[in-house]
């Protein structure tokens, strides 16, 4: 999957995404296809897909 930049709502949804699973946004690289985020007081880095899959796992069984 290939997430294109399309600006301020594309990090909104990836901020609303990194919330749910109980992580905070910290920013988005779209070269790289990687999102920062930040989990209990450390910072890691997720690919996009990565984070998506994720996301629809939890809801998934929520």
């Amino acid at each position: 999957m290939k997430f294109k930049d399309y600006g301020r709502s594309a990090r909104i949804e990836l901020a609303r995404i990194a919330k749910e699973l109980g992580m905070k946004y910290i920013g988005y690289n779209p070269s790289a296809q990687q999102v920062s985020l930040e989990y209990k007081g450390k910072g890691v880095t997720y690919h996009v897909d990565e984070l998506v899959a994720a996301y629809q796992e939890s809801t998934r069984v929520n």
